[in-house]
């Protein structure tokens, strides 16, 4: 399964330094939101806390995707800009899990990166963005943990 969510803190001040790819798609956005989060670090606007709540942010993925019941949906958001945000939605079918990528007119200063529960399973106005991709429900789960992984190193 090709997903995952990066951060380059090599271009942490450039902007366009987070990277999610899925499948053949690969989406650049911006991570200043993760930075500007106020429940992880209030007062800090670095790279350090950028890691830290997408570390956050991913184990949140994890924890639905991990709880998903069959024929259920839930949106992962990954994008958080000013007036909108980007979302995965995945959605289980027995072992599998589809994802499509897309966006909601919510706007990403309107919640924080380390507590998403809010939309996690009713997000209004999701509009895809492109075809979705399929894959075996434990191969998607071992993708965001190999995210977790290369965002705690």
């Amino acid at each position: 399964m090709n997903l995952s969510l990066r951060f380059d803190d090599s271009n942490y001040w450039q902007h366009d330094d987070i990277t999610l790819r899925l499948g053949e798609r690969t989406w650049i956005v911006d991570s200043y939101a993760l930075a500007l989060d106020n429940f992880i670090l209030p007062r800090r606007e670095d790279a350090a806390k950028v890691r830290v709540v997408l570390q956050r942010l991913l184990e949140q993925w994890l924890a639905a995707l991990d709880t998903l019941p069959d024929g259920d949906t839930v949106y992962l958001p990954y994008d958080f800009a000013d007036q909108h945000t980007g979302w995965l939605r995945c959605r289980r079918s027995g072992a599998m899990i589809e994802v499509c990528a897309g966006r909601s007119h919510i706007e990403g200063w309107s919640f924080c990166p380390s507590e998403i529960g809010i939309h996690l399973r009713n997000l209004p106005g999701f509009r895809t963005d492109g075809e979705p991709v399929h894959a075996l429900a434990e191969d998607v789960i071992k993708a965001v943990r190999a995210s977790i992984d290369a965002t705690s190193q």
